[in-house]
């Protein structure tokens, strides 16, 4: 009786320490979404002429394990896509996309993905599948509006290029808000602001990297000026983040592993006292 008694114990011990280690370096396990955003990607219209610079909006597309991309042409003329993998297979074709016509996949593999357009060869894309990414929701309740923010990677490092994605969904509806004006700023630990980026998003979706320079806690802030074109009183949400040094996951697991050999070192040793 008192052995399972210790067990029980030595449980109720181990189980906050191993989250704590869960909850420092895996953030995206304890988030839960309040909308489904559309993660889409656009032709960039005139991408077709050899001459385009980037031919995909964003030319970068970061989702987790599971979700889907909407591929969008919005250019006068046809495209037809493809998606390889690493190893250079085709695991996705749209066939021939027409303009304002939209095909959807849905990534279940995580890798780094190629995206190329078989008509107009010199097309590139790229998309990542990752479940080192954390996502955030905040509410605008005036505007019936909710702002979803993502970063990846999850636990963001010191001169680390850290990816942000701010999505803006209509509550109505729980698809992307078009037509918004909006700033995405931080602040650090002393109050001093940090521009990230902003403007006008046309179809509800934003994109942009930050290297962060210096270990701190910083407050991601996203500012909405404008809804469909009218502005509106500056309403402001935050999301918290605290940026850490990156850990090698070798060494995350030799921490947890000596963590839980020390509770059944403790278990066993209490055992032979009684």
């Amino acid at each position: 009786m008192l052995s399972s008694e210790i067990r029980r114990y030595t449980l109720l011990f181990a189980i906050p320490i191993l989250l704590l280690f869960f909850i420092q370096y895996f953030p995206s396990i304890q988030l839960l979404q309040s909308a489904q955003a559309e993660d889409v990607i656009f032709v960039i219209p005139g991408s077709s002429h050899p001459a385009s610079v980037v031919d995909f909006d964003p030319p970068l597309q970061i989702i987790e394990q599971g979700q889907s991309i909407v591929f969008v042409n919005p250019d006068g003329v046809d495209h037809h896509l493809v998606v390889k993998d690493a190893a250079n297979n085709e695991v996705f074709d749209t066939g021939v996309i027409k303009q304002n016509q939209f095909v959807s996949h849905t990534f279940s593999e995580n890798g780094e993905y190629a995206l190329e357009c078989k008509l107009y060869p010199h097309m590139k894309g790229q998309i990542t599948v990752t479940n080192d990414i954390a996502t955030f929701t905040q509410s605008i309740p005036a505007q019936n509006l909710d702002v979803q923010l993502t970063r990846s990677p999850a636990s963001p490092g010191v001169e680390v290029d850290t990816y942000f994605k701010v999505i803006f969904i209509d509550k109505e509806t729980g698809r992307n808000h078009a037509h918004i004006d909006y700033a995405l700023s931080f602040d650090d630990s002393d109050g001093n602001y940090i521009d990230g980026m902003g403007g006008h998003t046309v179809d509800g979706a934003e994109y942009g990297s930050f290297v962060f320079d210096k270990e701190d806690a910083f407050t991601p802030k996203v500012t909405v000026t404008g809804v469909d074109f009218l502005p509106i009183n500056p309403e402001t949400v935050q999301f918290d983040t605290v940026v850490t040094p990156e850990f090698p996951a070798a060494i995350v697991g030799v921490m947890m592993a000596v963590a839980i050999g020390s509770i059944i070192l403790y278990a066993r040793k209490i055992r032979r006292l009684i």
